[in-house]
């Protein structure tokens, strides 16, 4: 992928949230190639009724799952949407400097890193769990929730984690001051969410 991904530093009770608009994370999302995506739209244009009856479903689930996922920590999508970037610009407001935006930046990144590591370790163990739990889980009618949500959350940190650990590595990254950053914030889809979220 070639898209350069727009950040913004934003000030909150003394700290800082990265952040990126929804509508450029649900970009990166579609243009990510994600198997996921690619294996629904597969099933969903088969011949076969049934076959794309199931891609429809799964369709359903993952948007909702989708949703969930940003109820639980936005910014996991934001460093996803990270991961499939070739390029970082980072805004921030005037009353940080280049180097204080970098060092910010660094921080956020760091934290975010350590803890969707722990995660993953977390995920990777209730998912052999309930692997080894198959036998007993499998007769329960309906969707195996027990496995797929555990499966999908590791998923989900392992590439939180990635993105987090391209933009501290060689990604390149642009920084930009903003003069009139309240104006900007107030332009910025989505952001509103985001914060009620982040709380």
């Amino acid at each position: 992928m070639t898209r350069t991904l727009d950040l913004y530093l934003i000030p909150r009770r003394n700290r800082y949230i990265l952040f990126a608009p929804t509508d450029i994370v649900e970009q990166c999302e579609v243009e990510s190639g994600d198997r996921i995506r690619k294996s629904i739209d597969w099933l969903k244009g088969r011949q076969n009724r049934l076959v794309g009856w199931i891609g429809r479903m799964l369709e359903t689930a993952h948007g909702h799952y989708t949703r969930l996922e940003d109820r639980i920590d936005p910014m996991e999508r934001v460093l996803k949407s990270i991961g499939v970037s070739a390029a970082l610009t980072v805004y921030y407001p005037e009353v940080l400097q280049e180097n204080q935006a970098k060092a910010t930046l660094r921080e956020i990144l760091r934290r975010q890193r350590i803890k969707h590591l722990f995660w993953l370790a977390v995920d990777s163990v209730i998912t052999i769990i309930v692997l080894a739990l198959t036998p007993i889980l499998m007769p329960i009618p309906g969707p195996n929730v027990f496995f797929y949500y555990p499966a999908l959350r590791l998923l989900s940190h392992h590439r939180a984690r990635r993105g987090a650990a391209a933009a501290l590595g060689s990604m390149p990254v642009q920084f930009k001051s903003l003069r009139d950053f309240a104006s900007v914030e107030e332009n910025l889809r989505g952001l509103d969410r985001f914060l009620e979220r982040m709380v």
